[in-house]
Order: C-alpha cells, then structure tokens, then sequence
C-alpha cells in the first residue's frame, strides 16, 4: 500500500484489551495499528452512510409485512390494512 501523506490527527483512548485486539488484527494482516483502525474506521463509516445500506421505513414496513403470516393477518386489522 502507498504511503499517503496525512494531514490530520486523530487520537483517542483505549483500554488495554481493545488495545491488544487491535493489534493483533492488525498484525495478522501485516498493517500497522494506525493503518489497521484508519482502513476499519472508514470502512465503517461508508458503510453507514452508503445510500445502498439505508433502510427506509417504507422498505422496513415492507419487509416486515412480506414475513407476516396470515393468521397475524387475520388477527390484526391494521396489518392487513398496511399490507393493502
């Protein structure tokens, strides 16, 4: 992996099983610490805020809906109402 220069800092505290987790991860993929928590980190943070990853609560109710059964139905008007 290229070096790219860095511009900001970023520092926080750990305990020391976090810690040693982190570097063992990080070892086991030949990266540095910082390298290891930088790459997770933004990783993450993509993840979040990717528009793929984002569940509206349309699709939500959707998804629920599709896994209730027809007896929740029957038993339970304003789900059959959503479903509608």
């Amino acid at each position: 992996m290229v070096q790219q220069l860095r511009s900001r800092r970023f520092e926080t505290r750990l305990d020391a099983q976090t810690d040693d987790l982190i570097a063992r991860a990080a070892d086991s993929l030949g990266e540095s610490r910082s390298a290891f928590v930088v790459r997770a980190a933004r990783e993450a943070a993509e993840k979040t805020l990717s528009p793929a990853e984002t569940v509206t609560a349309q699709a939500a109710l959707a998804r629920l809906l599709e896994n209730v059964d027809e007896t929740a139905l029957a038993a339970c008007p304003l789900l059959k109402g959503l479903r509608n």
